[in-house]
């Protein structure tokens, strides 16, 4: 239980508060300067990982978080560009819900696999 909740404060530092530093991000592109997020969400995770288990299992789920934060946020960002679904309308906010509850399971899954 504490690891669930010490990855939502991760997830907020990372998807939020470290967003606020990103200029000109455009997640659509699959190799794109999105990368940098993704990375920071992978580094995270694996900072937080090391009071939890070793560090190659660390560093490998955080690897793990990488590579799905990424397939997650160019999804999301892919369709809503394809649909021209704006930020301001109440779908962008639907499916931005289905994108957090993507990452909160890449958590729980995390933390499945270490218990």
């Amino acid at each position: 239980m504490l690891l669930m909740f010490l990855f939502t404060i991760k997830h907020c530092i990372a998807d939020i508060f470290l967003q606020t530093y990103h200029k000109h991000v455009d997640k659509s592109k699959y190799f794109g300067t999105g990368h940098r997020h993704y990375a920071e969400h992978g580094a995270c995770t694996f900072i937080l990982l090391l009071f939890f288990t070793n560090p190659i299992m660390a560093l490998a789920l955080g690897f793990l978080d990488y590579v799905i934060h990424w397939h997650i946020d160019w999804a999301k960002t892919t369709f809503c560009k394809n649909f021209e679904i704006q930020r301001n309308t109440p779908t962008f906010w639907r499916i931005h819900t289905l994108d957090q509850i993507a990452h909160f399971s890449t958590y729980f899954y995390i933390t499945c696999l270490l218990q």
